[in-house]
């Protein structure tokens, strides 16, 4: 086992959880689950189940839960830690390997910062180029890492933000939300759901040349307030394919972000780029 190899790996799969949302290039099916108490989707009109699933994107200011994240390719590995987040403000995340912490990852409105703690590596990049140019306010990725339909800057989709949606009809036992307005004015996304339990499936962008995205699975429903707790991620970093698995649990979640849980700027670290990062997992 070369561990600085997967090391590396584990930075930039945590890097793909969080930014999700337009980093990938391609996403593997996962499993689909109904939820539980939400009575029988399948004779909805689509109206009622947009109206559903707003009724679930219930308010939250703090957010504090256990984070699992599992690489299947190019080398198995599973990391461990917590997640943290302060609603429309930032995101921070922690992971360790067999009790040690070996890196960290925060995101605030306007930068992306990863550290590999072992080997002293950080990455710092403007969340406009992270995000392929696309203007994406940190609760858009929130709610994107959450399994939250969102509309671009203007936060969850509530019942009042129903007539910013199209909504249409799918042959493959899903129904898709599109908001209307696209983000920058070009990219278009949309929301994909299961027609059994409304549960969020994908999320996709299309830039015109390109589709981005990521599929979910394992719906949770916590006091009426819907999440997802599974994120599957299958995409290719430089010539090395990616796959893994993030998952969120729920059923320890906390409401409330601890003083301690913040971002320490890294001091004697070696900053390098996404690219040489990617470059790094292609040697041998």
């Amino acid at each position: 086992m070369k561990l600085p190899r997967i090391l590396r790996i584990a930075t930039l799969a945590a890097i793909a959880a969080i930014i999700s949302v337009a980093a990938l290039t391609g996403c593997r099916a996962s499993r689909s689950a109904a939820i539980s108490g939400t009575g029988d989707a399948t004779e909805m009109t689509l109206a009622e189940r947009a109206r559903d699933v707003a009724a679930a994107n219930l308010p939250w200011t703090q957010l504090n839960l256990p984070v699992k994240i599992a690489v299947k390719s190019p080398q198995k590995i599973s990391l461990s830690g917590r997640i943290y987040m302060h609603r429309d403000r930032d995101i921070y995340i922690t992971l360790r390997v067999l009790g040690m912490e070996v890196a960290n990852m925060y995101v605030n409105s306007d930068s992306v910062y990863a550290a590999d703690k072992l080997h002293k590596y950080y990455i710092a990049e403007p969340i406009k180029d992270i995000f392929a140019g696309a203007s994406l306010s940190i609760g858009d990725i929130q709610d994107a890492l959450l399994g939250r339909p969102f509309i671009n800057g203007r936060g969850v989709i509530t019942d009042k933000m129903l007539g910013q949606v199209t909504l249409t009809d799918s042959p493959d036992n899903q129904w898709i939300m599109t908001p209307r307005y696209k983000i920058n004015g070009k990219i278009e996304y949309q929301f994909k759901f299961s027609k059994e339990s409304n549960a969020l499936m994908s999320l996709v962008f299309n830039t015109g040349s390109k589709l981005y995205g990521c599929t979910y699975s394992s719906p949770a429903e916590i006091d009426g307030s819907r999440f997802m707790e599974r994120i599957a991620i299958a995409t290719k970093v430089g010539k090395t394919a990616i796959d893994a698995t993030i998952t969120f649990d729920f059923n320890k979640v906390k409401w409330e972000v601890p003083s301690s849980a913040r971002w320490r700027n890294p001091s004697g670290y070696k900053r390098i780029t996404p690219a040489a990062l990617a470059k790094s997992l292609q040697e041998k």
